[in-house]
């Protein structure tokens, strides 16, 4: 039992006597009856050594990723990935587990039966819950387009969102200038009160060497052609990408005849070199299936890519092949099909990048890409909606 300390102090007034009670004993606080503890993924480590090293047992371990089979296999987590668990104050008993899958969906495991001996979990996949919150920012570039948004103290990741909702417009690794210039209103993601993330990239604008280019957010009426379109309801994803690598550089521009500083010659040169760090991942610039994949002479490991009748595509000096890619292998636009090295006849570890034509080689900078699929006539006024909402903050 806990003993209060109570004086009693009294005052005369003409008789009467008045008591002031004070409670000596500090109050104690109360205790919230969960506590929480979040964390990110070790790299090398998995779901059962994360468990043991906050004192969970590999049995509840384990059965908590059977428990998850159907929704998410536990056993695959991804090192970086967020990880909260939630235990009982008193008991310490774990109640909850919850795993973020990507950035908009989370694991949940709960304990059905916490104060059990044998306990019971449910897991289920649902959308995290962020409030959203929308911000306007733009600036012009002196360095980079990333070194310009970190300067105003904003999420670097807004870069790349940027970037990406343009990729198809713009290469971000060759052609951004200083004095280039951009505006952007955007969703930033809180959880909890605490800033998490930025979201959707809602409006835009991009001064690129003199020309303008504008996307707005438009999900649509079916939510199956969620994207980016420009102010005439055009899509900006187009069937090739601008370029296979992010916020690198090019080290040789597209020529044909360049001095080749291995073999000494004057010799045709008929791609795009860009100078990256040795393991950059390099990705397919459009959707195709691989016609070759490793050694190729000149080119030492390389990749292939026939994306249609018309187009293929040459990747090479790469250090290695992404998982999965062979000849016969399936691409998306965006993956990854190879690492960036220094292969056959290389000075340094660079990706070169051809584009081919029927059979003859092309400028990929100049190729005259078709417009993607426009928006359906009947979400036209809403779409215009949302050019008018935003046209002026951009």
């Amino acid at each position: 039992m806990i003993r209060k300390r109570i004086i009693l102090l009294g005052l005369s007034l003409g008789g009467i006597v008045v008591f002031w009670l004070f409670n000596l004993q500090p109050e104690i606080p109360t205790l919230n009856p969960t506590q929480t503890l979040r964390l990110s993924i070790p790299s090398g480590s998995t779901f059962v050594d994360v468990m043991r090293y906050f004192g969970v047992a590999t049995s509840t371990a384990q059965e908590i990723i059977n428990s998850s089979l159907d929704q998410y296999n536990l056993a695959k987590i991804v090192s970086g990935r967020e990880l909260a668990l939630t235990f009982d104050t008193f008991s310490g008993d774990l109640e909850k587990v919850v795993y973020k899958i990507d950035i908009d969906n989370r694991l949940v495991v709960d304990n059905l039966e916490p104060e059990s001996e044998t306990s019971s979990w449910s897991a289920k996949v649902e959308p995290i819950p962020y409030e959203i919150r929308e911000r306007s920012a733009g600036g012009v570039i002196s360095k980079s387009l990333y070194q310009t948004i970190v300067n105003q103290g904003l999420d670097e990741r807004l870069a790349l969102t940027l970037a990406e909702a343009f990729a198809w417009q713009i290469d971000f690794a060759a052609d951004i200038q200083e004095d280039d210039s951009f505006k952007v209103v955007y969703e930033e993601r809180f959880l909890d009160g605490v800033y998490a993330m930025p979201g959707k990239i809602l409006a835009a604008s991009f001064i690129n060497a003199g020309e303008s280019f504008k996307g707005f957010y438009f999900d649509g009426s079916d939510k199956t052609r969620a994207g980016h379109y420009d102010a005439d309801g055009a899509a900006l994803q187009k069937e090739f990408l601008k370029s296979p690598l992010q916020y690198k550089y090019i080290s040789s521009g597209y020529s044909l005849a360049r001095y080749n500083p291995i073999t000494k010659k004057t010799s045709p040169h008929r791609g795009i070199d860009y100078a990256a760090p040795s393991g950059t991942p390099a990705v397919s610039v459009g959707d195709g299936t691989v016609i070759q994949a490793g050694w190729n002479g000149y080119y030492g490991i390389s990749v292939t890519v026939r994306h249609n009748d018309t187009y293929k595509t040459v990747y090479g000096h790469f250090s290695r092949l992404a998982k999965g890619i062979k000849v016969g292998a399936k691409v998306k636009q965006g993956q990854v099909v190879g690492y960036v090295g220094s292969t056959g006849l290389s000075t340094g570890p660079h990706l070169h990048y051809e584009m081919h034509k029927f059979t003859a080689y092309v400028n990929p900078f100049k190729v005259e890409i078709p417009p993607g699929d426009p928006v359906n006539e009947a979400d036209r006024p809403a779409f215009e909606e949302v050019v008018s909402k935003y046209s002026s903050k951009i």
